[in-house]
């Protein structure tokens, strides 16, 4: 039987229909038809669980017809036979019902997840990890691992290197030596992004409203494929999911203003992170803060998405007896090394074992700390027994190299819910298990017949009794020309967690190299839409700040006063200076405000940047551009209502002159927000970012021309370096040559021409600005220019090697 074209393009399913049976003989054919089959699943968006419910009438349909079409049918009836295969799909198409998902409590909450967000189960393990910080060892040797479905939780004392070991995990620091592995491969750069990670702190914008802060991330996150409708969609189920619906239009708040309760950030913490569906997350004490109840209710949103074949590991510090039983499996650290790792439900037990009993009805997480937080003495003898644990092979077995089959667990990417079925809890280590997969000769129009190419050809050799394996073919629809064969072991050692294990037994690999190019985007989204959304984002807390009264009231009323002091002043020798302290007063009065400006609103956004940038959710560039973008309005909104109002009121000889002081005046501006932005990269500390700023600002005032028009022969060049100085020159070469011209003093004037015997009355704008000015307009507006781009690129490169 030749396959069709259309094989090409199987979608990226498991076809969990049909077990096959060891003693069935399956043919080869069938497993053609059960991958066709699975095409037709992905291309309708027929659910596999409803393929369940008619298992028997649909497999024994899609049988028929393979023997019908096995031998007695030439190729030409290929499309009948498709034809067939899609009319059984549609009818089960036709029965499908709404998709709900679980809420918290396990309550139905609107529909599933969108088939974009769909995750691949991972299994994390981490073995014999050391962490050194300053030549000080943090970890000694840490070995654990948890399964897709389980949550592994991090207890220990303060200071014995929980936050250190999952930022390890996470690839958030650098391990000394061990090895950290997600579903068999090596910690890498893809891997980092893939690992979802929940800081203890809830880190967000105060002044954004939780539903926007879910779309801002999901706009960020989310592929770029997938329309903006449905990843608005999906973020109203993720509101659902963690109950957070009655919360949705509240802003975040901080210590200032009063917002979202601690138990509701937490869960937009989580929500942020749930976003793009992960298959791992990574929890930094989510309960911490919290009182019991509350505690209570984010462990159950856990303990939820646990159920849906994530892998959860989180640390915690000492939890309630009922969130303690809600755990899977427990790693228990006291100074650095393992005192215990295992299921949590046996904890006890081995205490027991070390003489240690516990009393009845008491907290099992209390007693433990206890025992962890005794001299040294116990100490040592608890940690020792675990070194001895893991000596006598008593160690769980997903931390031995003979576990894997290959190390790779399925990618179990369906556009359904993941099951939660109990049939998947009883798994068991396979000692061997084969399978035969020969190169598939494939080309645009046809595939070698079947009998050439052994297409899951499966060998069970000495299999255990009491082990079932199911086998399917998925090929990926991104890499579209590689097949993968996947095989799920039930029921396994009554010491297992009773988790269902997928494992890769063999691979196509003609076409890997395309597969490995397909797999991974380094971002969600262009460059293009990440500026786009980081402008909307930053715009919505700037246009707070322009339309802010104080702000307002501020600029119009320093306008007013500014104006007034200058108010309707005659164009004479004797005014000259005054003339001069309004344009030193706007120039150096806006830069201050730009540069503070800057550097206050950068601190702020630090945390959040840096959060974001470690989850890859955009590049450092589209931020900064789009931060500038954004800010634009209001580094030129207050100063043009400022000049427009001063300005109008000393005098305004032409329109010209007025608009060309105003674009000078936001020249100097913007390059004085380039300064700010570049002192509040480089600079954590405020008070740092504060002082610097004082010291350059006010140098550069002081080298401006206004205040001293003579320096020093050795401090003459540093003039060069203010940014004011450009600026004064300019806006005076704009006023006192382009302005109304100012009339001579009747008696002892100080300006040569003046006394010229052609003297016009009117002093030469060259006498009051300087004849040896070096630059000229143009040349002193380049330097701005200059000064302008010298900073931002400077800014830019701070940020970029200061990464988090």
């Amino acid at each position: 039987m030749i396959i069709s074209k259309d094989l090409l393009v199987l979608g990226q399913q498991y076809l969990n229909f049909r077990q096959i049976d060891s003693e069935a003989n399956t043919p080869m054919h069938s497993l053609f038809l059960h991958t066709y089959t699975s095409k037709l699943l992905f291309k309708h968006s027929v659910r596999k669980s409803e393929l369940k419910q008619s298992s028997t009438r649909f497999t024994s349909k899609l049988i028929k017809m393979d023997r019908k079409y096995e031998s007695k049918q030439p190729v030409a009836n290929t499309s009948s036979y498709d034809q067939n295969c899609r009319n059984l799909i549609a009818k089960a198409k036709s029965e499908r019902k709404p998709e709900e998902s679980l809420g918290c409590d396990g309550s139905r909450r609107g529909s599933s997840t969108p088939t974009h967000s769909r995750h691949k189960p991972v299994e994390l393990v981490f073995k014999d990890v050391c962490v050194s910080q300053k030549e000080k060892l943090i970890l000694k040797g840490i070995s654990g691992m948890v399964r897709p479905g389980e949550i592994l939780a991090v207890m220990g004392p303060s200071g014995s290197g929980k936050t250190t070991l999952l930022n390890a995990i996470g690839g958030r620091s650098s391990i000394s030596s061990g090895m950290v592995t997600f579903n068999g491969e090596e910690l890498n750069k893809q891997w980092r992004r893939k690992v979802s990670y929940v800081l203890q702190q809830d880190i967000f914008f105060p002044e954004l409203t939780l539903k926007n802060t879910l779309i801002y991330v999901a706009l960020l996150r989310l592929p770029e494929s997938m329309p903006k409708s449905e990843k608005l969609r999906h973020v109203e189920n993720i509101i659902d999911i963690l109950d957070l619906r009655a919360c949705q239009n509240t802003i975040i708040g901080d210590a200032m203003k009063r917002g979202l309760s601690g138990g509701e950030k937490k869960r937009a913490n989580i929500a942020c992170e749930l976003l793009t569906n992960p298959s791992i997350l990574l929890l930094d004490e989510p309960t911490s803060g919290l009182d019991s109840s509350t505690a209570f209710s984010v462990m159950k949103c856990l303990k939820t998405l646990a159920n849906q074949s994530r892998s959860l590991v989180l640390t915690v510090h000492q939890p309630s007896s009922q969130i303690f039983y809600m755990f899977d499996k427990l790693l228990l650290l006291c100074n650095g090394q393992v005192a215990y790792f295992g299921y949590a439900s046996k904890v006890v037990d081995y205490f027991s074992t070390l003489g240690m009993q516990i009393k009845p009805h008491y907290n099992p997480a209390d007693f433990i700390m206890e025992q962890v937080k005794k001299d040294a003495e116990i100490t040592d003898m608890i940690i020792n027994a675990a070194h001895k644990q893991r000596k006598d092979n008593d160690y769980p077995k997903e931390l031995l190299d003979e576990f894997y089959l290959s190390g790779v667990v399925i990618e179990s990417t369906s556009p359904y819910e993941a099951s939660n079925e109990k049939s998947v809890d009883h798994l068991m280590p396979v000692s061997r298990h084969q399978m035969i997969w020969s190169q598939i000769n494939r080309s645009d129009e046809t595939c070698e017949p079947c009998s050439d190419s052994l297409m899951g050809y499966m060998s069970q050799e000495s299999m255990d009794q009491h082990a079932q394996v199911e086998l399917g073919v998925m090929i990926d629809p991104d890499k579209k020309l590689t097949s993968v064969v996947y095989s799920k072991v039930e029921s396994r050692d009554d010491d297992d967690s009773g988790r269902s294990s997928w494992s890769e037994v063999a691979t196509s690999s003609a076409f890997s190299s395309q597969m490995d190019l397909n797999e991974e985007k380094k971002w969600p989204t262009s460059f293009f839409t990440q500026v786009l959304v980081l402008t909307s984002r930053n715009s919505n807390e700037c246009w707070k700040k322009i339309l802010s009264p104080l702000n307002f009231i501020q600029t119009v009323s320093l306008g007013l006063i500014t104006g007034a002091c200058w108010y309707g002043k005659k164009r004479t020798e004797k005014t000259i200076d005054d003339v001069d302290g309004w344009i030193f007063f706007c120039s150096s009065y806006w830069m201050l405000f730009s540069l503070f400006g800057a550097l206050v609103s950068f601190p702020p956004e630090r945390e959040v940047v840096n959060k974001e940038r470690a989850s890859g959710s955009y590049r450092l560039s589209a931020y900064y551009i789009a931060k500038m973008i954004s800010e634009l309005p209001l580094v030129i909104t207050l100063p043009t209502i400022f000049h427009s109002i001063s300005y109008s009121m000393l005098g305004i000889y032409s329109a010209a002159n007025f608009f060309i002081q105003l674009g000078l005046l936001l020249i100097d501006v913007l390059v004085s927000q380039s300064v700010g932005l570049f002192i509040g990269a480089a600079c954590y500390n405020i008070q740092t970012a504060i002082t610097a700023s004082a010291i350059y600002s006010l140098s550069t005032m002081l080298f401006g021309g206004y205040y001293s028009a003579s320096l020093p022969f050795w401090l003459n060049p540093v003039r060069f370096t203010s940014m004011v100085y450009y600026a004064f020159k300019n806006m005076q070469i704009v006023e006192y040559g382009y302005g109304k011209p100012l009339s001579c003093a009747t008696n002892n004037s100080l300006y040569e021409s003046c006394y010229r015997t052609n003297s016009t009355g009117f002093i030469e704008y060259e006498d009051i600005v300087g004849r040896t000015e070096p630059f000229g307009l143009l040349g002193n507006t380049l330097i701005l220019i200059l000064f302008l781009i010298v900073f931002r690129v400077l800014g830019y490169i701070v940020l970029r090697c200061r990464t988090p």
